[in-house]
């Protein structure tokens, strides 16, 4: 399994198309590895693969960032689904992992490359300062003319908004990041896993994915609290990024019930996922709308149940 990991960490490096998908491969030997021996086994042949690592000339820092954004989520969702845990528990827990291994990231960034958290706001906000020059002076042009407001002033406004809202949503971009990641690590992993007949687990259906009534009552109540809270201040900050977790959760449950309702018309899961990227990239300013009604449903189901799903038992978050 080691060398089946480094022969994947080579095809990542290398080939350009496989590496869509290496972030996520690579870690497969080591959940397969995980779920039939667990931890015992694991902790040598993550070493292993760290040495292996360097040796291939990623260096140290290089490769302690592989095995927290890749190798060690791997073993942690196969060992959570070779342990039978709630669907969820594996998710958090691996996505636990890639989020130590963002964290490393950005501590390296600052104090090994000398680039902290402000000079990539920085960064970012030139880059998207050159790319939307042209609009913002045609923009601005019209504005002056009509109420005296300078492209320059335009500019500072608008970019000044967006490095507040970037500032603001960092850490929920990370915790999101990593829960996304967790998912396809964890379904990847379990669906290897399951068709090689490594070890018997269980994998929940992305249309049985079920929030619990604690948390959308957390969630509501936590909106209800942002709504009278300056995002300015420390408390508005935690609660905003609260807010959008909880939301973003509570909306993919929303779009669970929804496939779980049209996989009765389509069943190729693929072409049902094609439909709802279609539908929010060609739904422009409805995009809003569509994830209100998403988190609308996964509210309410948390409560109804109106798929009829048992809770607990890895049936729901």
């Amino acid at each position: 399994m080691v060398a089946l990991t480094a022969v994947l960490m080579l095809l990542n490096r290398f080939v350009p198309l496989f590496s869509v998908i290496g972030v996520f491969a690579c870690g497969v030997p080591m959940a397969a590895l995980a779920a039939r021996n667990g931890f015992k086994v694991i902790i040598p042949a993550v070493t292993a693969v760290f040495f292996v690592a360097v040796l291939l000339g990623d260096g140290i820092v290089a490769a302690v960032s592989t095995i927290l954004m890749s190798i060690l989520p791997g073993a942690v969702a196969g060992y959570m689904l070779g342990r039978r845990k709630p669907f969820f528990y594996s998710i958090f827990a691996t996505a636990l992992v890639v989020c130590l291994g963002w964290v490393f990231e950005l501590v390296v960034i600052e104090f090994l490359i000398g680039k902290g958290i402000d000079e990539m706001f920085a960064e970012v906000i030139e880059q998207t300062k050159a790319l939307m020059k042209g609009v913002t002076d045609t923009l601005g042009e019209t504005l002056a003319k009509d109420n005296g407001i300078t492209p320059e002033a335009l500019t500072e406004t608008l970019f000044g908004a967006l490095e507040f809202v970037m500032r603001l949503y960092f850490p929920s971009i990370v915790v999101i990041s990593s829960l996304f990641a967790g998912y396809i690590t964890v379904r990847v992993s379990g669906f290897v896993i399951k068709r090689a007949k490594l070890a018997p687990i269980a994998v929940l259906p992305f249309s049985h994915i079920r929030a619990t009534r604690g948390m959308a009552v957390i969630s509501v109540l936590a909106y209800l609290l942002f709504m009278f809270t300056n995002a300015e201040s420390s408390f508005g900050a935690v609660l905003a990024n609260v807010v959008l977790i909880m939301h973003s959760i509570l909306a993919v449950c929303g779009l669970s019930f929804i496939d779980f309702k049209l996989k009765g018309s389509i069943k190729a899961a693929p072409a049902r996922f094609l439909i709802y990227g279609a539908v929010m990239m060609l739904g422009g300013i409805l995009v809003s709308i569509i994830s209100n009604i998403l988190i609308m449903i996964g509210i309410l189901d948390s409560g109804r149940d109106f798929r009829g799903l048992e809770t607990g038992n890895g049936t729901g978050l």
